[in-house]
């Protein structure tokens, strides 16, 4: 019998930029939040609980497994064991594929995965790619020449993904359990322009076109998720959110591309899964930049690192906005977008969304997500 792994809830902190509002908080601190907070808002039984993976990149002195931390200081039961990852930008989307990789084998019924993020305490050496010594902002320059993506372009872009933020405030601010007293992500600007994003300056490189407006910001904060098997989620009367379907992570040559492996991730996904680009409902690419964005969506329709996928269908993309009004404190991202991404799946009650996650490393992930009878 095929298993299938539904997605029954989801939650997070406010994302906020890095050295405001969040910065003495720790990751533990976050993913507590997040963690405490998807279990009280949605009434999960912690004891039913088998196994937690949660992610973080910049690691709290002391607290080397921060998934095992999280269990005794979310007075969560014993009996859970815990694993702590870390990927860059996909760590969030390796604890989601660690727990449905459980579940789809049978080893356990029900499991939490997650990531927490505190920027503030980031070592700068951080953003640095240890196999070439340049920046990630560096290197997308390098892309964005590559593809010939304007300054207009990734402002257009940005732009929009606040608009559609804002648009989406009330959305959001559902799936987020308020910390410190912010009730709601700090990012979405609401007085955003075109002509203010033009005045901005090119900090990895003087002649360049990435800004700080056309970039996601570094932020802090953590999010959480519960996965069941669908005959678990039968048995507690859940409706499952959305089931994940298909899982694929890929890597490059940095040098082709830091942030560019998404292009080898998505083609592959959807051939393996027997889909086009144009039979996804929803789409949401992570804004790393809107220069990431952009180049990627043109790799796939020109079919560089796989099938041409076809027109993107920009209508069916980031919908909610993304990573660039909201905030990207990397290992939460990838259970935001999940999370998110089901969420509105059953709000317009459409059947497949698609998710694409690039990182450091050259790496990417994509995840596809369905709705329906099996």
């Amino acid at each position: 019998m095929k298993r299938r792994v539904a997605i029954v809830a989801g939650g997070r902190t406010p994302f906020v930029k890095s050295g405001k509002d969040l910065q003495d908080i720790g990751s533990l601190a976050l993913g507590t939040r997040a963690l405490k907070g998807v279990i009280d808002r949605h009434d999960i039984n912690p004891a039913t609980i088998e196994a937690i993976a949660f992610g973080t990149v910049v690691g709290e002195p002391g607290k080397p497994n921060l998934a095992r931390e999280l269990v005794f200081e979310a007075g969560l039961p014993g009996h859970i064991e815990a694993q702590t990852i870390s990927s860059y930008c996909i760590t969030g989307l390796r604890a989601i594929t660690s727990i449905a990789d459980a579940i789809l084998t049978g080893r356990i019924d029900a499991g939490i995965a997650g990531g927490a993020e505190s920027m503030s305490h980031a070592d700068p050496d951080i953003f640095v790619e240890p196999s070439t010594g340049l920046t990630m902002g560096q290197h997308m320059e390098l892309s964005a020449k590559a593809w010939d993506i304007s300054r207009a372009r990734q402002d257009e872009f940005a732009l929009a993904s606040h608009q559609k933020a804002i648009a989406a405030e009330q959305n959001l601010s559902d799936e987020i359990s308020p910390m410190n007293g912010i009730l709601r992500d700090t990012g979405p600007r609401k007085d955003g322009s075109l002509s203010a994003l033009s005045t901005l300056g090119t900090p990895f490189d003087a002649c360049g076109t990435l800004t700080a407006g056309n970039s996601s910001p570094v932020s802090d904060g953590a999010a959480a998720m519960v996965l069941m098997s669908e005959e678990r989620a039968a048995v507690e009367g859940r409706k499952p959110l959305a089931f994940i379907s298909a899982m694929r992570y890929d890597a490059i040559d940095p040098h082709e591309g830091l942030l560019m492996a998404p292009a080898v991730a998505v083609p592959k996904l959807l051939t393996r899964s027997g889909l086009k680009l144009d039979d996804i409902d929803l789409i949401e690419i992570h804004e790393a930049f809107a220069a990431q964005v952009l180049a990627n969506a043109d790799a796939w329709e020109s079919g560089w690192k796989g099938n041409p996928t076809g027109s993107i269908p920009w209508d069916r993309v980031n919908v909610l906005g993304s990573s660039i009004a909201i905030g990207h404190p990397w290992s939460a991202t990838g259970g935001r977008i999940v999370t998110t991404m089901a969420n509105e799946m059953v709000r317009r009650d459409v059947r497949y969304g698609l998710v694409s996650i690039c990182a450091a490393g050259a790496m990417a992930g994509a995840m596809l997500l369905e709705r329906g009878s099996s």
